[in-house]
Order: structure tokens, then sequence, then C-alpha cells
């Protein structure tokens, strides 16, 4: 299929467009959890250290397949991966509504997890396939953007699935509407550029052992592993202070989670703007004043005396871990060869994924140790702040390697 290159041009927001779509829904799947949980804790019985278990088993999973997804997106394309994705991730979040013990919980969860844990890295391949470098961080941080507006949407389509229809119902919808997904990005989804940017990897791509030896990604991968455990960690608990402490019903206690989700969209789209326009080079000053400012007001929130303080410092994290988490991730398709993106994203990726294991566990341990207690666990959280903040002012980049990938639009016969 020729294309011209206007519409070639517009083309590629078709392909962000979709894979925002994409990052909606894998949000509405992935969240879902953490506000069935509630219902399913009391269901079967479980105690925190349990509920912890069942939220990590899915992260587990999921970390392990971020590099390999990403090396076969580099290897293959990424339209192959993340239709094989979505499939995945939605059967098993059907299946999670079918799920009937705590052992069965954490099997499905696994599964699910395997299912999903090839998208993020997969749609930052297409971005790289469909976006010249100078445009990419803009790009990526609509892409990061989209998953605030999951997290909008996803808790409070979750708590109002899960109140009128139950979370088996809940789980059932949702994967349903996974499939949907996949039969549009079918039809639709492909990236430009994927035949010959797949052709190239095989002479371009970077082995890993040469990979592993880049000192930024591995900087990089321990400043995503401490923005992710208080990401995870507030995410999956969050839900649970604000019912149990804070005396929320879900309904308000979703309708509230959405302000911080809110300023943090608007976070990422301009910190996206300033990567491209003024921050090149200087990336880790956003890391670093983000990662600040998300210290101090993780403090403040463990000490508000209010649902109001709550979720404003809930909101200022939000705010100062957005700028940092979006720096993060853009920088591999800054500055890392196209044909290596996948990879390089899939171990970044891996660090915030293993912050997903341990989090979620190791504040209902501490929970459930201090009696119900939160304090302990807020300070986990803390603690795990001062990574970004510490590693990111080490940070040493150079100018980006102009390398823009083949802009011609594969044919969908």
């Amino acid at each position: 299929m020729n294309v011209t290159p206007a519409a070639n041009g517009k083309h590629k927001y078709l392909v962000l467009a979709l894979l925002c779509l994409g990052w909606i829904i894998n949000y509405f799947d992935k969240v879902a959890i953490n506000v069935a949980v509630i219902p399913i804790s009391q269901e079967f019985g479980l105690s925190e250290t349990q509920v912890g278990l069942i939220l990590s088993s899915f992260f587990l999973s999921y970390a392990i397949m971020q590099p390999i997804g990403g090396s076969l997106a580099d290897k293959f394309g990424s339209r192959k991966v993340i239709l094989i994705s979505v499939v995945c991730w939605s059967l098993f979040t059907i299946l999670t509504g079918f799920a009937w013990s705590f052992l069965s919980l954490i099997a499905i969860r696994f599964l699910f997890g395997i299912g999903e844990g090839s998208y993020p890295s997969a749609s930052s391949v297409a971005v790289a396939e469909s976006f010249p470098q100078h445009e990419r961080a803009r790009a990526k941080s609509i892409l990061t953007s989209a998953t605030t507006i999951g997290a909008v949407l996803a808790t409070l389509v979750a708590a109002g699935l899960s109140k009128h229809f139950g979370w088996q119902v809940m789980f059932i919808i949702l994967g349903v509407v996974g499939f949907l997904l996949a039969a549009l990005y079918a039809k639709f989804l492909y990236p430009s550029g994927t035949k010959a940017a797949a052709a190239k990897a095989a002479t371009n791509k970077l082995p890993l052992k040469e990979l592993l030896k880049i000192s930024m990604l591995w900087k990089l991968m321990a400043i995503y592993f401490g923005i992710s455990m208080v990401n995870w960690g507030m995410m999956s608990w969050m839900p649970s202070y604000m019912v149990k402490v804070r005396h929320l019903d879900m309904v308000s206690m979703g309708a509230l989670a959405s302000i911080p989700a809110i300023l943090s969209f608007f976070t990422v789209l301009g910190t996206g703007w300033m990567l491209d326009k003024k921050m090149v080079g200087r990336e880790k000053h956003l890391i670093a004043v983000g990662s600040f400012i998300g210290i101090i007001a993780l403090y403040l929130l463990s000490k508000a005396p209010s649902v109001a303080l709550v979720v404003t410092y809930q909101a200022i994290a939000s705010i100062g871990l957005g700028a940092a988490v979006t720096t993060t991730l853009t920088m591999p398709l800054k500055y890392i060869t196209p044909s290596s993106v996948g990879a390089a994203s899939g171990l970044i990726y891996l660090g915030g994924q293993i912050a997903g294991v341990i989090a979620p566990t190791a504040m209902g341990f501490m929970i459930q140790q201090f009696n119900g207690s939160y304090d302990a666990a807020f300070w986990l959280l803390i603690i795990a702040t001062a990574i970004p903040f510490v590693v990111g002012l080490t940070l040493r980049t150079g100018s980006p390697t102009r390398q823009d990938p083949p802009q011609a639009v594969p044919s969908s016969n």
C-alpha cells in the first residue's frame, strides 16, 4: 500500500491514539483487582498479607515478561507482540471473574501478568517505529498520560461495576472490552516502519551483554524501581486505606482517587513538551526535583489529619513523580539505538515491575504487623522515593544520536 507523506504523517497519530486506548484498557484490567480485593478478602476471609500476595503474583510474571516482550518486539516488530498480549490479558481478566479460592487467584493473576507483560515495551517500540527522534518524548508522554486516564477511569469504573454487578461480573465485562480492543488492533494497528525496523534489527540490534554495559540503563532501572514502589504501593493500598481508615464508601473513594490522577495527566503532558524542547541533556534535573517533591508530599500525607489533606498531598506527590517517571521512560527512545529500544525499555520496565512484586506484599505485611496502621507502609514509600532522587543526580547523558525510523506504512493486505 503506497502512502503519501501527508497520509503517513496522519497515520502515526492513529497509531498513537490506538496505543493510548490500549493503555487505558490495560489499566482497567490491571487496577480493577485493587478495588475488587476489598469484597474478595471478605468473601474468602483473606488477611492483608494474603491480599498483598495476590496483588504481587501479577507483578512477578509481569516483570519477567518485560525484557522478553521488548526483545520480541525488536525482532518481529511491535504489532504481533501487542496483538498476542492483548488477547492473552483479556482472557485472563475474564478468568479472574471465575476464581474460587486464594490459590486460584494467585495462579490466574500470575498468568495474567505473563499475558500483559509484553505490552509496555512493545508499545515503546511502536512509538520508535512511527515517530522521528525529536518527537518521541512528546509521543511517549502522551502514551504515559494515557496510564493516568486509565488509573482515573479504572478506579471509578471498577468501583461502580463491583458495587452494582459484583466483582466476578466486573472482570468478565472488562475482559470482553479487551477482546474488542484486540479486534480493533487487528484491523488498524500498523506502526510505521514495522517491517523495515524488524528487518534492520538483525544487523543493528545491540546484544544483551552490550546493553547491560550501559550504566545509564542500570540507573534508569533503579530510578523506575523507586518510583514504581510508590506508584504500585499507593495504587494497591490507597483504596483500602481510604475505605478502612478514612471511612469512605467505595464510590466516594473512587471519585477522590481521580484528583491526583488528573493532575498527573497534565504533568506528564507538560513534561513531554519540556523534554523535547527545553531539557535535552538535562533530564536528571527533572527526575531529581520531581522525586524530592514526592518525598516531602508523601511525608505530609502520612501525617495528614483530614481526607482533604490526604488527597492534596497525594496530588502533589503525583505531580512530582509524574515528571520523574515521564523523563525516565522517554530516555531510551532518545539515547538508545532504535533497533534496541524494546530490549532497553524492557529492562527499565523490569525494575518497575520488581517494585510491583515487592510493594503490595511488603505494605500488606507491615499493615498487618502494626495492627492496621499504615504509618510504616508509608515510610517504606518515602524511603523508596529517595532512590530516584539520589540516583537521578548521577545520570550523565550525551547528545541523542539522530536515527529516525523509516516512515512507510506496511500494507494491511
